[in-house]
C-alpha cells in the first residue's frame, strides 16, 4: 500500500517535489551519529571516581548503538582538560557535514556567579559561551547536548539554537548542589524501564523522562527538597535515537537496511523543517505528515524483524 493510499487522498505535486528534493539532500551521504562524552573534574575522590565511571558507561552504550567505537570520543579524567576538550570539538567541526548527529554529554561540576557559566575541568574551567561557540561551529544539522552538571540550567537560552535538543540537570544557575542527573540519564541510556515502547532502542524523549522521574523519586524517597529540575528544550523528536540496548552490529543485512532508512527519514524531516519558513503551510505540513508516516512503517518493519528474530 502506498503513501497516497494511506493518507487518504494523493500527495499534491508541489509536495512530492519537496519530498524528493529533501530525499536527494538528505540521501547524498550517509547520516552519522557521533558522540562526544566529557567526564569533569570531580574535586573530591568520591566525585572523581563517579564522574568517571559514568562517563566511561556513557562511552559503552554508544558503542554499543553504534557497533564499534570509531565515532565515540571519551574526554575523562585528567584527559578532560580545556585544552583537549577544544582540540575535540575542532576535530569534530571538520570531520562532520550538516547530515550528521551529534550528541554531547557533560558529566562533572559546573559554576555560575550570577553571570558567566564554567564548567569545571583539570586546570583551567572553561566558560559556557567558549562552548557554545565551539559547538556551533559543528556543522551537524541535529545535535544533543546534555548537561548534567550543577548550576547548568544557566545555558538554557545561550546554549539553544536551531537543530539543537538541550537537556540541563537543573531549572537555573542558582541550582548549585551536585546533581544526581548524571548517574539517571547513563543508567536510561542501558535501561529496559526507560524503553517505554518496548522497541530496543532509547529515544531522547524517553531518556529524559525517564532520568527526570528517577530524580524526583531519589529525593521524595528521601523526604528531602528536590535541588535540581531537569530541563529539556528545543526540537525534541522521538524519532531521535539516542541509544540502542543492542548491539547493533549484531543485526540482521535486513535489519541494518531498515535502520539505514529510518535513518535517512529522520534526515528528511530534519531537511524538510528547516525549510518550512520559506514554504506553504499546507504543503509543509502535507510533506510532513507525510515523512512521518513513512517512518511510523519502517519502524513497525524493525519491530517486527526484531519481533521474529526474538522467537527463532
Amino acid at each position: 500500500m502506498g503513501v497516497e493510499t494511506l493518507l487518504g487522498e494523493p500527495m499534491r505535486a508541489a509536495t512530492i517535489c519537496m519530498f524528493l528534493s529533501a530525499m536527494s539532500l538528505a540521501g547524498s551521504a550517509r547520516a552519522e551519529l557521533y558522540y562526544l562524552i566529557i567526564g569533569g573534574l570531580g574535586g573530591e575522590p568520591r566525585y572523581a571516581e563517579r564522574f568517571e565511571a559514568q562517563a566511561e558507561s556513557l562511552a559503552q552504550a554508544a558503542q554499543r548503538s553504534l557497533g564499534d567505537d570509531s565515532r565515540v570520543s571519551l574526554l575523562s579524567g585528567e584527559g578532560a582538560s580545556r585544552e583537549l576538550l577544544t582540540g575535540e570539538l575542532t576535530r569534530l567541526a571538520e570531520v562532520m557535514t550538516p547530515t550528521d548527529t551529534l550528541a554531547v554529554f557533560l558529566i562533572g561540576h559546573g559554576t555560575h556567579d550570577g553571570e558567566q557559566y564554567k564548567y569545571n575541568l583539570p586546570g583551567p574551567d572553561i566558560d559556557g559561551e567558549t562552548l557554545a561557540s565551539l559547538m556551533s561551529a559543528i556543522p551537524a544539522s541535529r545535535q544533543l547536548v546534555v548537561n548534567a552538571t550543577s548550576a547548568s540550567g544557566a545555558v538554557l537560552e545561550s546554549w539553544l539554537s536551531e537543530g539543537r535538543t538541550l537537556i540541563t540537570a537543573t531549572r537555573t544557575g542558582g541550582e548549585r548542589n551536585a546533581t544526581r542527573f548524571g548517574e539517571h540519564w547513563t543508567a536510561a541510556l542501558s535501561s529496559d524501564e526507560a524503553d517505554a515502547n518496548k522497541n530496543g532502542a532509547i529515544t531522547i524523549q524517553e531518556a529524559f523522562d525517564f532520568t527526570a522521574r528517577m530524580v524526583a523519586d531519589s529525593y521524595e524517597s528521601e523526604g528531602t527538597l528536590a535541588t535540581e529540575h531537569p530541563q529539556l528544550v528545543g526540537e525534541t523528536t522521538n524519532s531521535f535515537n539516542v541509544a540502542l540496548l543492542e548491539e547493533r552490529v549484531a543485526t540482521t543485512e535486513e535489519l541494518e537496511g531498515l535502520l539505514a532508512q529510518l535513518d535517512v527519514l529522520e534526515g528528511e524531516v530534519e531537511v524538510l523543517r528547516q525549510r518550512r519558513e520559506e514554504m506553504d503551510n499546507d504543503v509543509y505540513l502535507e510533506g510532513l505528515q507525510a515523512l512521518l508516516l513513512e517512518l511510523a512503517l519502517v519502524q513497525r518493519e524493525i519491530d517486527d524483524v526484531r519481533s521474529a528474530s526474538s522467537q527463532q
